[in-house]
């Protein structure tokens, strides 16, 4: 079965061949085993299968004397990703009186961030922010710990309505039926191509590759040709890993991947996951792939693209709108986070496209991904109510509009989708043409395959790209070291649900 191709008639790109540190830093948007404890209001069973949320003191602000002051620990937000999240930020300040917010990066990468986190709420709730923006991967953290409180919880003593977000989205940040996080910046893994390097292979140039064996069949088109020496740039991530098991329904966990209960052991070593790595050696072997390690903040996968060296690689969606600002110039390289020199590239044969996610057995199987920011119970009431109406600001279809339009994010307020300025921005401006086939894969998402729950990511993240590399890398044994890599995540579930 395949999935439609979305249309991508994207006029040919030039620029200025320093553009070109702007474009690879543009796509960099992209610890503790145990979840930090503290005494707040949690999430308690009911009793009755069903669970009793905490109260959310929406009306709090209304007794307060001036304005109140929050803070927001956010960060792993780079190019265009960063300054929306500035101007969202500014935007709300300047339009009510009632709230200050502090948004404070905190750091160039999530990791950063919840590792400052874990060290804060070590030494003393007093030490922690009142709203935290963390990747998906903390969900069951976050909420184990105990500091968290659930948006559910506001947005039903607000009366805002579940049913105007996605539900594959809502289906993503729950836990036990509850969502956690107030707001989500979402978005999916898809290819990105240069289009320029089709035309040169005799390759449609508005065709890509809708699954893992026409990805080959392209890539060797793309090397026979002489177009680029290794055509697939691919860093060696999970990401990629879990969305490709998922996506013909293997579970990375056990529990129905965490989502029936706290996964307890560890499930990815498939008869899928070997073919799937025998398939990346074979085409390592052949030459076809360009293999980089998962090194925090490297961007050396998409300068591959930049040099010609590689014609397609997956990555985030949200770097759509930064390669557009980049190419035209509206962000500097200091914004985009580059620090190399780029004066030798040459970005006249680089056109940007993007297709779905190449599946095993279709494009698109993808779930949702990204980060999410969190109220945590340990601030005053006072306080949560002001962090409320900073995730009820964002929830309005205006700011959500802005955090797709400008920040590269998947619209997650169904609302956003129906407003003709959306439809003309998928039709006209670069970011919104690179971005379509995320959002399409948005709404096909499956609310009943979320994706996996785990509450010690970092270990099950760490053995699997370990695993990766040490097969693509080092020539380990595909069989023996996916086995080992799911030993010790089981090993790590069986300490977390100790």
């Amino acid at each position: 079965m395949r999935l439609r191709r979305s249309s991508q008639a994207l006029a040919a790109t030039r620029g200025r061949c320093t553009a070109a540190l702007l474009v690879a830093a543009a796509m960099v948007a992209a610890a503790c085993s145990d979840p930090p404890t503290s005494g707040g209001d949690s999430v308690q069973a009911a009793g009755d299968g069903d669970v009793e949320l905490p109260d959310c003191p929406v009306d709090a602000l209304d007794e307060a004397e001036g304005p109140v002051e929050v803070t927001l620990w956010y960060g792993g937000l780079n190019g265009s990703a960063k300054i929306a999240m500035d101007d969202m930020a500014a935007a709300f300040n300047a339009g009510q009186d009632a709230v200050v917010l502090n948004a404070s990066n905190q750091g160039a990468s999530y990791e950063e961030v919840y590792r400052k986190y874990t060290s804060a709420a070590s030494a003393g709730t007093d030490q922690l922010p009142d709203m935290i923006y963390l990747e998906d991967t903390q969900l069951q953290s976050m909420a184990d710990s105990g500091q968290v409180l659930p948006a559910e919880a506001c947005m039903e003593a607000a009366d805002y309505d579940l049913a105007n977000l996605e539900p594959a989205v809502r289906a993503k940040y729950s836990v036990d039926d509850v969502l956690y996080p107030g707001y989500m910046n979402v978005s999916t893994p898809v290819l990105y191509y240069n289009k320029s390097h089709w035309e040169q292979a005799g390759l449609d140039p508005e065709a890509p590759p809708e699954t893992l064996d026409e990805l080959y069949e392209m890539a060797v088109a793309l090397k026979e040709a002489g177009v680029s020496a290794k055509p697939f740039s691919f860093k060696a991530t999970r990401w990629f890993y879990e969305t490709w098991l998922t996506g013909v329904g293997d579970e990375i966990v056990n529990e129905n991947d965490g989502r029936d209960g706290l996964a307890t052991e560890a499930t990815f070593a498939t008869d899928q996951g070997e073919e799937l790595m025998t398939f990346l050696v074979k085409m390592n072997d052949e030459g076809l792939l360009n293999v980089f390690a998962n090194t925090e903040g490297g961007i050396d996968h998409y300068l591959a693209l930049i040099t010609q060296e590689s014609s397609m690689l997956l990555e985030t969606s949200t770097a759509s709108t930064t390669i557009r600002d980049a190419l035209g110039g509206a962000i500097t390289a200091e914004q985009a986070g580059a620090e190399f020199d780029a004066s030798a590239m040459d970005l006249s044969v680089l056109v940007p496209g993007t297709g779905a996610f190449p599946g095993v057995e279709a494009a698109g199987r993808v779930f949702p991904s990204g980060g999410a920011f969190y109220m945590l119970n340990t601030s005053q009431p006072v306080e949560q109510a002001a962090s409320w109406a900073f995730m009820e600001f964002m929830l309005d279809p205006v700011n959500a509009k802005a955090w797709h339009l400008s920040g590269g994010y998947l619209p997650v307020v169904k609302a956003v989708q129906d407003e003709p300025e959306i439809q003309s921005f998928w039709e006209d401006d670069l970011a919104g043409v690179l971005l379509q086939p995320a959002v399409e894969q948005l709404a096909d998402a499956d609310p009943d395959q979320p994706g996996p729950l785990i509450g010690p990511y970092p270990d099950e993240s760490r053995e699997i790209q370990g695993a990766m590399e040490g097969i693509l890398l080092n020539d380990q044994d595909v069989a023996t070291t996916l086995a080992e890599a799911q030993a010790n995540v089981t090993e790590a579930l069986e300490r977390y649900a100790g």
